[in-house]
Order: C-alpha cells, then sequence, then structure tokens
C-alpha cells in the first residue's frame, strides 16, 4: 500500500495537471478568435460600402494596416488602426455622395446645352426637357441618365447631319469660329487625359489625329460624343471590375465567417467536454484516495482499484478521441487562416490596381507630368498655404512655339515626341518642391513657391534656353523648337483664378510679339 500510494497519486495529479493546460490553452484560442473575428468583421463591413479611393489617408492607413498586419500577428494591438480606418472610410463614403452630386449637375448642364443648339427639332427638345426634368424629380442612377442623355445626343446629330443647309452647318461669325477651335482645342486636352489601352486608346487616338488636322462642326459634335461613349464605357467596365471583385470578397468571407462560427461553437463544445472531463478525474482521484485510506489489506486495495482504473481507462479513451477531434478542428482552423491570407493577398493586388489607377489620374500619360485637374489641386493647396504665410508664389507658363505647324509637317506622332522630350527637360531643371503640369496642348504650367524673384527669373530663360538647344530630328531633318514663357505671382487678394486668368492673357500679348517671349510681372 505504501508502495502504491505515491505511483497513484503522482500519475492522477499528472493526468489533472495536463487536462487543466489543454482546458485554458482551448478556452485563451476560442476567445481570442472571436475578438478577432469580429474585429475583421467591421472592418470588411465598411470597405465594402467604399471600394475605391484617392483619397491619401485613407491609401496611408490603409498600407499601414498591411504593413502591421504583416508584422503583427496579435491582431487585437491594431484595434485603434482599425478605427482610425474605419473612420476615413466612412469620410470617402460621403465624398463620394458629393462627386455623384457633381456628375449629376454635369450631366443636367450637357443638357441644358443641347437646349440652346438651333436645328434640333422640338419634338427632340421636349424629350430633353422631359429628360431633365424626370431626373430631378425621380430617383435615377446617373449612369442611366447619362446613357439616355446620349441617346438624345445620337438623335441630334443625326438629324443635324442630315440637314446640312441648317443654321448649325456654316459658321460665317468670326466669334463662333473662334468657339469652334476653342472647343475643339479642349477636347484634344480632354484626350490627352485620359490614359484608355487597347482598342479604347487605338480610337481616342484617331479621334485626336482627326481634331488636329481640323473638323466642322458636325465632325466636332460626332467625335465629342464618342469620346463620350468611351468615357461611360470605361467607367462602366471599372465599376464592372470592382463589382465583381466585392462580390468575390463578400463570398469568400460570408464562407469563412459561416466556417469560423462553426469552428467557435465546435470549439466551446470540446472546452465543455474538457470541464466534464476534469470533473469527472477530479471525482476519481477523490475516490481513489478514499479507497487508498479505508482498505486493509493489499488485496483489499487491488479489488477496490481495479473498478476505478477501468473508469480511468474509459475517461483516457474520450480524451484520447476528444484529441483527435481537437486536431482535426485546428486544421480546419488553418485551413481558414490559408483562405484569409489568400483573400488577404488578392485585397492586396486589387489595392495595388487602384494606386496605380489613382496614380495614372494625376498624371498627363503622354509626359508623365501632372495633368491639368491635378495641377488645380496643388494650387489650390499652396494658395491656402500662401494665405497662412505671405511666401512668394510665382506661377509660370511655357508655350511651344509654332506647335501646330509642327504637327502640320511632320505628323502628331513627332509632336507627342517633342512634348515628351520638353516635359523631361522642363522637370529636370525644377527642384522636388516645384509643380509641373501639362495645362493644354502645347502649354506647360510651372509652380514656384518659396523661390526668390532673380532666382525664378534665373531657372525660366535657363528652360528657354535649354529647349531651344535639344537636338529634334524628324525625316532626317534637325529642328529648332523654342518657347516662349509668362509669369505672375500672388498679390494681395489674388485668387488661383485671377492668376490664372492674368497669364493667359500676358501668353496672348507673348504670341504677338514673335517666338521665344518672357513676359514677366
Amino acid at each position: 500500500m505504501s508502495v502504491l500510494e505515491p505511483d497513484l497519486q503522482s500519475q492522477l495529479h499528472q493526468l489533472k495537471s495536463q487536462l487543466e493546460q489543454a482546458r485554458l490553452t482551448q478556452r485563451n484560442t476560442s476567445f481570442k478568435f472571436k475578438r478577432e473575428l469580429q474585429v475583421l468583421q467591421r472592418v470588411v463591413t465598411s470597405l465594402s460600402s467604399a471600394y475605391v479611393s484617392d483619397n491619401p489617408k485613407l491609401q496611408s492607413a490603409l498600407s499601414e494596416l498591411r504593413l502591421a498586419i504583416e508584422k503583427q500577428k496579435d491582431i487585437s494591438a491594431l484595434i485603434p488602426n482599425l478605427l482610425v480606418l474605419e473612420r476615413l472610410i466612412k469620410q470617402h463614403a460621403v465624398d463620394m455622395d458629393v462627386q455623384r452630386l457633381d456628375l449629376n449637375t454635369q450631366v443636367k448642364h450637357a443638357g441644358e446645352t443641347l437646349l440652346r443648339v438651333s436645328g434640333i427639332p422640338s419634338k427632340l427638345k421636349r424629350d430633353l426637357r422631359d429628360l431633365l426634368s424626370f431626373c430631378a424629380t425621380n430617383n435615377i442612377s446617373h449612369a442611366e441618365q447619362a446613357i439616355k442623355l446620349l441617346a438624345i445626343y445620337e438623335r441630334s446629330v443625326k438629324i443635324l447631319i442630315s440637314n446640312p443647309d441648317s443654321t448649325t452647318g456654316v459658321i460665317t461669325s468670326d466669334t463662333d469660329k473662334d468657339l469652334l477651335q476653342q472647343l475643339n482645342i479642349e477636347l484634344q486636352n480632354l484626350i490627352t487625359e485620359l490614359d484608355f489601352t487597347g482598342e479604347s486608346g487605338d480610337l481616342l487616338n484617331d479621334i485626336r489625329a482627326k481634331l488636329l488636322i481640323g473638323v466642322n462642326t458636325q465632325t466636332l459634335l460626332e467625335e465629342t460624343l464618342h469620346v463620350l461613349k468611351l468615357v461611360i464605357q470605361g467607367t462602366h467596365f471599372e465599376r464592372k471590375t470592382s463589382q465583381q471583385f466585392l462580390v468575390q470578397v463578400n463570398e469568400s468571407l460570408s464562407s469563412s465567417i459561416k466556417s469560423s462560427a462553426q469552428l467557435a461553437d465546435q470549439s466551446e463544445s470540446y472546452h465543455e467536454q474538457r470541464v466534464e472531463y476534469g470533473q469527472e478525474l477530479t471525482s476519481l482521484v477523490t475516490d481513489g484516495k478514499t479507497i487508498v485510506m479505508q482498505s486493509q489489506s493489499l488485496e483489499d486495495l487491488q479489488d477496490n482499484l481495479m473498478p476505478l482504473f477501468e473508469e480511468i481507462a474509459s475517461l483516457n479513451d474520450r480524451l484520447k478521441h476528444t484529441e483527435e477531434r481537437e486536431a482535426a478542428l485546428l486544421e480546419r482552423m488553418k485551413y481558414n487562416h490559408c483562405q484569409l491570407e489568400a483573400l488577404q493577398e488578392s485585397a492586396r493586388e486589387y489595392r495595388r490596381r487602384l494606386d496605380d489607377q489613382a496614380e495614372r489620374l494625376q498624371q498627363d500619360p503622354l509626359t508623365r507630368v501632372f495633368n491639368r485637374s491635378a495641377f488645380n489641386e496643388h494650387l489650390e493647396l499652396e494658395f491656402r498655404r500662401w494665405i497662412r504665410n505671405q511666401h512668394s508664389l510665382r506661377v509660370v507658363m511655357f508655350d511651344i512655339d509654332n506647335f501646330r505647324a509642327l504637327n502640320d509637317s511632320f505628323g502628331y506622332a513627332a509632336g507627342d515626341k517633342a512634348l515628351k522630350i520638353i516635359a523631361r527637360n522642363i522637370k529636370a531643371e525644377l527642384s522636388e518642391s516645384d509643380i509641373l503640369a501639362r495645362f493644354s496642348g502645347e502649354e506647360f504650367i510651372a509652380l514656384l513657391p518659396d523661390r526668390a524673384d532673380p532666382e525664378s527669373y534665373e531657372l525660366v530663360k535657363a528652360i528657354q534656353d535649354q529647349i531651344s538647344h535639344l537636338p529634334f530630328k524628324f525625316r532626317e531633318q534637325q529642328i529648332t523648337i523654342t518657347a516662349s514663357a509668362v509669369s505672375t505671382k500672388f498679390r494681395d487678394s489674388d485668387t488661383p483664378e485671377e492668376v490664372l486668368e492674368r497669364l493667359r492673357i500676358h501668353l496672348k500679348e507673348a504670341k504677338k510679339l514673335g517666338a521665344e517671349q518672357l513676359i514677366w510681372k
């Protein structure tokens, strides 16, 4: 009896310790898994409501979160970052509503412009008024509204083409001719900012080639309609791609969440069984101690302990079976983890695509400098900083001299090549704090903050001199290209619009004076 009792107590104590350790591990894993699942659900729900963003703060927050997830295995430590990300996503949803309202305003303006075109039958104008009034009183999608407006534009084009004697067919007024030329230039500028690839990109290049040659009113209206259709098609494609991605994400998450819920239920069930086994083992230990204390002889002890050992053996078999089921549960949890990692990688790849797209939206696709809309954003930011600090803020516009003659003589491909080389050389002369953008077809605009006037003047002169010495060769001919420049600085109560208007006026003055002029105000 004195020999068996220590061994028996040691074995029972070891079994009890192992069971208690397994129970604590399982409980911690279950609680942690549930908490992480709840946070993940909140973030994914917010992401589903805003799948495209050009907000740099939101992009930065997503990048930081991705890095944190990659480096930090404990998701609970990321909860503050997740809360910040959730707030940014909600703000982005509000911004999207503002953009939709802006689109509605633009569509309405296009419809009202068409109403003022002469030569369109009254019935068609009545249909257009009905469309505008219907859209104003009914909640239809902006895409549907734009498609219906396009259909009316197409009918109008057919009517105008079939009636060449209408008042829109012949332009006699110099003002109207200037307006036609301006619209032609604006459409060319729009095409240069559309970074389309494949068949759509080829079609846009063909349209731009026609515009460079020169078109009449009817053709300009047709090509404008064509460009608008291509833009809408591209928008629909991007939207469809985004929706497909969200459907895939939601399906994968639904499956993972459902599987995770099942795993959590099973884990809780196994935990309850472990608790029962622990209680049963405790009872067996107590019964064993009682038997040892009450037995009078070794024979009595053996007879009394045999049923107890059989119960312990049965309990051990059930524990082994539970361990096997828990091992299978862990395998399923690992599989779910791999599925979530694959989903995270898919989301990371889609995020990279969105980042590339956002960057392209800020760039002129030909010259790879900022486009006009991106420049306006930077101008607004520098203008606000100038209001606070009253530092030196100067704007310079470069215009390539006789650029139309270059296109006419050597083709628009030669003109594009020249623009790319000139943009690269101007950018090389500027500092990182300076902003360079392609403002229109052959015009570049630069924003020079925190530069003294003498320094800025010498910089502009150097850029003009460098452009005039660039070695251009087209069709075996050496060509010298020059650029005129005009500049003004912010002063007193200037606004960005007033400064740009001054530049436009000064540029007209420079063109009248000849090539390679510099007007400095």
